[in-house]
């Protein structure tokens, strides 16, 4: 979940290796006010926003894919972030959970004494094909927990613990079972994290846990290589009170690669101390057709990825000020008038959609992505009135794509060429 971008994996830490786990939990405050002092106007944007909910559709072909379709917008689940629904275990239980590409480590909440439950709840204890990971095996070495297994005789299982960047974090024991997408898509012996306790946990809102896509030897990709080798996605558009990004149907796909020719690829690019993420070269961003003056160094520096996890986008607090600046100029110039109670917040009911100013990545390699404008701003009310506000924020970080600026578009990650592509507005 990285609005979580994920910097600590499988620590066992506060971990009691029975199923009673009581850790001492510390008060986290807003994940956007955890990421480089985000302001707390920005914060309060997506507070019960809602979401776009999955359910998986069986598609019976040899090509094993797996098409998710929208079927409502649910505040019940108190997260903006999207959902899929998977079924976990033997017979399968239904958990609807995060994708997350900014994480690599899948868990759910598990049954245990005094833990976050709902009717979902994953019940280790009622699933035939289910068993707890030992310390010394090959998978609990994966996890990054084998060194800290203390007394492995004693208390033979697997703790983990999986820390994000706003504060919250996941842990309790590593299990394997069957990891179900349709009839014909299943990961046997998938290994994941039995959430037993968690700080932060209204982070998580009421889902029933993460699905890792990242980079990571734990990632769904990861273990299930080379049976499938790629995924692809398009997240809907959010419906708006003005009629804007009205389009309210997604689709996610397992081991299959782009159907669309329209399409256009970067590479993959590998950092040395960062093997959870799948990351690009990013040079420069364009507004409407004219390239910020932006030395390609301030994206280089620390990496710059797609990210499916977080709703926002994030880059260096210089290139945040650039762009700010230029869409300032563009939308005044268009009739646009400034919030003056929140920064870079416009009313925008003197602009047309397509006067909303556009956005372009240009990469290392030659390849540019046109986001258009869906993404670049959200709405909000501020005093009884819609206004438009800049969907990005500063990091000191890994630079961010977020899930608003993917919208609308067929994403592609296609491991076997080491590539991610994208297409243009209007795939779903």
């Amino acid at each position: 979940m990285a609005r979580r971008i994920i910097f600590l994996l499988f620590l066992i830490a506060c971990v009691d290796r029975s199923i009673n786990v009581h850790c001492e939990k510390q008060p986290v405050s807003s994940s956007f006010d955890k990421h480089d002092n985000v302001s707390s106007s920005l914060a309060e944007l997506f507070s019960g926003k809602r979401i776009p909910l999955f359910r998986y559709i069986s598609n019976k072909t040899s090509r094993l894919s797996t098409q998710a379709v929208q079927v409502g917008w649910d505040r019940g689940l108190q997260t903006s972030l999207y959902v899929i629904s998977v079924g976990l275990g033997t017979p399968a239980k239904t958990q609807i959970v995060e994708i997350d590409t900014g994480s690599s480590t899948t868990w759910v909440f598990c049954e245990c004494d005094g833990c976050h439950t709902n009717p979902r709840t994953f019940l280790q204890s009622r699933s035939t094909t289910c068993a707890k990971v030992s310390c010394g095996t090959s998978m609990c070495l994966l996890g990054g927990s084998d060194p800290h297994c203390q007394d492995s005789e004693n208390y033979p299982d697997c703790p983990f613990r999986v820390s994000y960047q706003d504060g919250s974090a996941s842990y309790g024991i590593l299990y394997q079972d069957t990891l179900t997408f349709s009839d014909v898509q299943k990961i046997p012996s998938f290994t994941f994290g039995c959430n037993l306790d968690s700080f932060g946990a209204n982070e998580f809102g009421n889902v029933d846990g993460l699905l890792g896509m990242g980079a990571g030897p734990m990632s769904v990709l990861k273990q299930s290589s080379p049976t499938f080798d790629g995924f692809s996605y398009c997240l809907p558009l959010q419906k708006s009170e003005r009629g804007f990004f009205s389009k309210t149907t997604g689709y996610f796909s397992l081991g299959k690669v782009a159907t669309r020719t329209d399409v256009r690829y970067t590479k993959m690019v590998a950092r040395r101390k960062n093997t959870e993420l799948f990351f690009v070269d990013l040079a420069a961003i364009s507004v409407d057709g004219e390239r910020l003056g932006l030395s390609p160094s301030i994206f280089s520096r620390k990496g710059v990825v797609f990210d499916s996890g977080s709703e926002l986008s994030y880059i260096p607090d210089r290139a945040l000020s650039v762009l700010s600046q230029r869409i300032r100029e563009l939308l005044l110039r268009r009739g646009a008038a400034e919030e003056e109670s929140e920064r870079n917040c416009y009313d925008m009911r003197s602009v047309d959609e397509g006067d909303m100013p556009a956005i372009s990545l240009h990469f290392d390699d030659g390849a540019r992505f046109d986001l258009g404008s869906h993404g670049v701003f959200v709405e909000r009310s501020v005093q009884e009135q819609d206004v438009w506000c800049l969907a990005f924020a500063p990091t000191e970080s890994v630079s961010i794509i977020g899930s608003l600026m993917q919208t609308s578009k067929e994403v592609v990650y296609d491991l076997k060429r080491q590539l991610i592509g994208i297409g243009p507005s209007g795939a779903c």
